[in-house]
Order: structure tokens, then sequence, then C-alpha cells
């Protein structure tokens, strides 16, 4: 399944998510059809929508979003754990669990660490 975002050519926050093709539009509530006019806009995968779109193109068959083009955020990003400070590389001891101490003569546990481990989420 595909879908479809509108964009409302009169206020270009209001955004309209719903199935591709004609009769996913002509299928539309008038309410929701009349806040137009619409242009096309983007397309994809239900598959890689963001849950919250997802539920509710699943429950009414259409989303209303308003916001700005530049925070518009459909679908989800396919390596946000690795990009999460948490995940990162320890900047202390470089994912050893010791860092050095008195110029590398003696080492200690890493405070970082704290004795659990370095946060890391598996690669996809």
């Amino acid at each position: 399944m595909r879908y479809k975002v509108w964009c409302s050519t009169k206020d270009k926050s209001l955004h309209l998510l719903c199935g591709d093709g004609r009769e996913a539009f002509a299928a539309l509530p008038d309410a929701i059809r009349h806040l137009g006019p619409w242009s096309g806009g983007a397309e994809g995968e239900i598959n890689r929508l963001r849950l919250p779109h997802r539920s509710m193109l699943a429950e009414q068959a259409f989303v209303v979003i308003y916001a700005p083009v530049a925070q518009l955020q459909l679908e989800t990003v396919a390596g946000t754990h690795a990009l999460h400070p948490a995940n990162t590389e320890c900047p202390q001891c470089k994912g050893k669990a010791r860092v050095p101490m008195q110029h590398g003569l003696r080492d200690k546990e890493c405070p970082r660490y704290g004795g659990r481990g370095w946060i890391r989420s598996p690669l996809a």
C-alpha cells in the first residue's frame, strides 16, 4: 500500500495524508476535501510512515497535519538509535571501560561507564 501527501495551496502548513489514487482522494469527506485546493506532494510506502500517522491512516483513512514543510517528518529514519548521543562510543575510554591516569602508568574504571557498560544499539 502507498500513501500520498497533498499540500493546501491556500495555507502551506496544511497537509493531507491519504491513500494513493483518485478513489482514495474521492472517498474523503467533503469538509476535508474543501479545505483545499490541494496540490500533489510526496508519496511513499505506508509501512515507512511514523506510527502515529500510520495508525490514524488505518483508523480514518486520512490524516490532516498542520506543520510547516520544514518540520513535516512523515517517515521514520532508519538509523535513529545510532544518532542518539548515548549510543556513540564513550569519549573518555573509547569503549574499553578503563581510562588511563597518572600519565598512563595506571588505569582506573571509566566514570562514564560506572561499571554498567556503554549503551549501544544493535546495528540494523
